[in-house]
């Protein structure tokens, strides 16, 4: 498994609510809260006019027990997954949604600290959305174009949040490696990795799995300032080397190993947030140290060892990199009540170094063919933390405007993402993505929502049709939701 994203069966979903329940059943002071959503969504792409085959989340429910200053947080989802023609020549389970404990942690509160644990996601950084500095949890991709916490994984981990006037502290600590839970190809979500590794060419992580964190905000009469301080493996696995084997001295059939792993990054940063009588002004700047510690690769031949029983090259990466990744926002209030917000983002690698490839080796990548000229290792290094659209582009401009109107009954929104990174023959914007929606409340709790979405690429681009934004054309769409919410 490539992501921690835990998967419950109806039978252990019973079991936790009964323990819960059991847990508070005899407290006398004690106090729920129940609050979530369910959701029906329909995606109809502009292509070919079929219904658009990705899971999402149905129904969500948050459960909160409250004795004196103990509180206990439950996040149940379910997921829907829409089976496919031939889905019952495989399985004979008529199941076709996951229920997914999302969070679940026990709060201590005090006047002056708050201590959590359990499975919890995090939210850091100043801005709304794309923030360098939100890394604390891992990243649902299948969410990735949601907003908040929805496109969140929680950890199980501990955190202390504390208060010194107009100070706020957290430390934040995990036992356990996260990563982000990646599309495999298998449906129709836009966006693809050019390689799936097999599991067993993942190479174990060099050192303890541990991930810290500390960030501390300031607030002030004209807004905040943050610093924050994170450490961990990456949340995506890297290119870490290669191993050739051969049969004794023989090397005329080599079997070539490709070796994966994760990398580990430190993560610096700081934020803050501007406010006076006209706008808004936010930021997020954080620096990114990155080493593969992989030192040595060498292992026993993962296809047929008592055959290619003597390895007689490694090529560990060693790759060491560092760099910068910046979001400024701005938000201010238009004539005629529209609210407008602006981000600018930018990648930039700052240096790189790495060992070299066997490039007088036939070097076969599952899904990615390589010319051995090109064969270039900083040509397959990719952030491992940070904005998840840097895997998109190193710059990107996103407008949103929001209009209320009919007694806040009715919203449009429109919002765009323009690709503005520099490309070798293509002049102005690369790449865009708009989307065109109405929201519609028929009660207080009752939302209609409706939208367009639009996303065109650049036949020009020298990465073809590896550019993202090409890739993700298919994936315009039509969208209905009906939501309810109690």
């Amino acid at each position: 498994m490539l992501n921690n994203h835990t998967v419950y069966t109806a039978y252990d979903y019973k079991k936790i609510l009964l323990a819960l329940l059991l847990s508070t059943s005899f407290a006398e002071k004690s106090i729920w809260d129940y609050s979530g959503y369910i959701n029906y969504t329909y995606l109809e792409s502009f292509s070919n006019g079929r219904l658009i085959n990705i899971p999402y989340r149905m129904a969500s429910v948050k459960i909160e027990n409250r004795e004196n200053n103990i509180y206990l947080n439950t996040n149940i989802v379910v997921e829907y997954h829409n089976r496919d023609d031939s889905y019952f020549l495989s399985s004979s389970n008529p199941q076709d949604f996951i229920i997914d404990l999302r969070e679940l942690f026990l709060t201590y509160n005090k006047s002056n600290y708050e201590l959590r644990l359990g499975k919890q996601i995090y939210s850091w950084g100043s801005v709304d959305e794309n923030s360098p500095l939100d890394i604390v949890s891992g990243l649902d991709y299948y969410y990735l174009f949601f907003g908040g916490t929805e496109k969140k994984l929680a950890s199980l981990s501990i955190a202390l949040d504390y208060y010194i006037k107009n100070i706020k502290m957290q430390l934040v600590f995990s036992p356990l490696h996260s990563t982000n839970r990646i599309p495999l190809g298998n449906d129709d979500f836009p966006i693809k990795l050019p390689v799936y590794p097999n599991p067993k060419s993942i190479y174990p992580l060099f050192g303890k799995p541990y991930e810290i964190g500390l960030q501390s905000t300031l607030s002030t009469d004209f807004g905040d300032i943050s610093i924050s301080y994170f450490s961990a493996y990456d949340r995506i696995f890297n290119l870490s080397g290669v191993n050739v084997y051969g049969r004794g001295a023989d090397i005329s059939f080599p079997f070539v190993d490709i070796v994966y792993g994760y990398r580990k990054t430190n993560v610096f940063g700081i934020g803050g947030v501007f406010l006076n009588d006209f706008f808004t002004f936010r930021y997020d700047i954080g620096y990114f140290k990155t080493r593969d510690q992989n030192s040595s690769i060498e292992r026993t031949s993962t296809f047929n060892p008592s055959y290619y029983d003597s390895l007689h090259f490694s090529y560990p990466l060693k790759e060491k990199s560092s760099y910068l990744q910046a979001t400024l926002q701005i938000d201010t209030d238009l004539p005629f009540g529209i609210n407008f917000s602006a981000q600018y983002f930018s990648h930039d690698t700052l240096d790189y170094s790495s060992g070299s490839l066997p490039v007088d080796q036939e070097i076969n990548i599952p899904n990615l063919t390589i010319d051995p000229e090109d064969l270039t290792p900083s040509n397959f290094f990719n952030p491992g933390f940070g904005v998840p659209i840097a895997i998109l582009t190193n710059k990107a401009i996103f407008f949103t405007l929001t209009k209320n109107t009919i007694q806040n009954q009715f919203d449009i929104q429109l919002t765009s993402m323009l690709d503005i990174a520099e490309y070798h023959q293509i002049k102005g914007i690369a790449g865009s993505l708009f989307e065109l929606k109405l929201t519609y409340a028929l009660k207080q709790n009752i939302q209609l929502v409706s939208a367009i979405t639009e996303i065109n690429g650049n036949k020009n681009h020298p990465d073809g049709l590896n550019y993202q934004f090409n890739s993700m054309e298919n994936f315009s769409h039509l969208r209905f939701e009906l939501k309810y919410y109690f």
